[in-house]
């Protein structure tokens, strides 16, 4: 084992250990206090290097991915980019993700704004009469109105389910009340089985043209894929 891989295994344990014992209970807080009183002064400052190696490790790390990024024909950016004032404005009134609210417009509509499903679900986010109408949207059509009501609706979505973004989409698709009907749980509906990793890859792949340095160029790649 060389030094590096001895010295990094040993700052992963520390770490751990820091983890434990501000989760410890106060049965096992004394223990953890005596051990680290027996530290030497020279072990100390190597456990605070040690631990700050840590910290800056962690904060490097990316993030989880939410999915395989789904490719983003370059007609479906345009239509986006058409949208992008009102997708910011939803996004910074109820703090939703950019990238999430494009992943659903993607999925529901293909951002077209005068999509209407079978069911009758209409406009860029596809929102049903009844939904439209609780969520204060008059016409669906109009795409501010409907990028507005559809993002209210996925942070009613986020705080009904605890910021679970998988059941928040399922219930997007199936009605929250299917959501809870089975536990908690994305109903075992075949459509909306399919439909949340779906809206997963596209948020991902908006995660992915944001995060790059050349944002431009990342764009015109998903664009060239399709």
């Amino acid at each position: 084992m060389t030094q590096k891989v001895k010295g990094n295994k040993i700052a992963e344990q520390f770490g751990s250990f820091l983890e434990s014992r501000k989760t410890a209970k106060k049965a096992h807080t004394s223990f953890s206090d005596k051990l680290l009183a027996k530290l030497t002064l020279k072990e100390k400052k190597q456990s605070v290097n040690f631990a700050n190696r840590i910290k800056v490790a962690r904060r490097r790390q990316p993030p989880p991915k939410l999915g395989m990024s789904r490719r983003i024909s370059s007609k479906h950016a345009k239509r986006l980019a058409q949208y992008a004032p009102h997708i910011e404005a939803a996004a910074r009134k109820y703090q939703v993700p950019v990238e999430l609210i494009c992943g659903v417009i993607l999925q529901e509509s293909g951002a077209q704004k005068k999509a209407v499903s079978h069911c009758g679900a209409r406009g860029l986010m596809q929102l049903m009469p009844g939904t439209a109408k609780r969520f204060g949207v008059r016409n669906s059509f109009d795409p501010g109105q409907n990028i507005d009501g559809g993002t209210r609706y996925l942070r009613f979505l986020l705080n009904h389910f605890k910021g679970d973004i998988s059941l928040a989409l399922a219930g997007y698709n199936a009605g929250e009340h299917n959501v809870e009907k089975y536990g908690n749980k994305i109903p075992p509906f075949k459509e909306t089985q399919n439909y949340v990793p779906a809206v997963l890859n596209y948020t991902q792949s908006m995660i992915d043209i944001f995060a790059s340095k050349n944002v431009s160029q990342m764009a015109l790649n998903y664009g060239r894929r399709a």
